[in-house]
């Protein structure tokens, strides 16, 4: 449903700027955790992400400085580090961001496992479609 101007409040446009800051730190957040589990560096500065936002260079000195008001980053002697609940946020957000893209695609799936005539059941999914198991025939 789009909202025309007349629905726009400056209580609503409020809101929308609110939520869009969430999803910068948000989006800092998990840049900073996969560039840390690359082994790019423990610490982090504005510039270091710059390359993977579509924010200038104040905007993401200003989020960082809320991250660190939210408790999620500390500055530390190279930059920005991690403090131990932003560590687990971060890496919270990112599973939930990217486990569909982290999936085994069809034809990776270990061996066996399309094989048969069942759905699919292991610990790993699909993309939504169904692969066959083969069963040993009952007595």
């Amino acid at each position: 449903m789009a909202l025309s101007e007349t629905d726009r409040t400056p209580g609503f446009e409020a809101g929308e700027r609110a939520l869009e800051r969430l999803k910068e730190r948000e989006e800092i957040l998990q840049i900073c955790y996969w560039y840390q589990g690359e082994g790019l560096g423990a610490a982090f500065t504005p510039q270091s992400v710059m390359p993977f936002l579509q924010a200038g260079p104040t905007r993401v000195a200003e989020t960082f400085d809320l991250l660190v008001e939210d408790g999620d980053l500390q500055r530390g002697e190279r930059g920005y580090e991690f403090t131990p609940e932003g560590k687990r946020k971060a890496a919270r957000m990112f599973v939930e961001t990217f486990t569909d893209f982290q999936q085994p695609g069809h034809g990776e799936c270990q061996d066996g496992c399309c094989d048969g005539d069942e759905p699919c059941e292991h610990n790993h999914a699909h993309g939504g479609h169904a692969h066959p198991h083969q069963h040993g025939s009952a007595g």
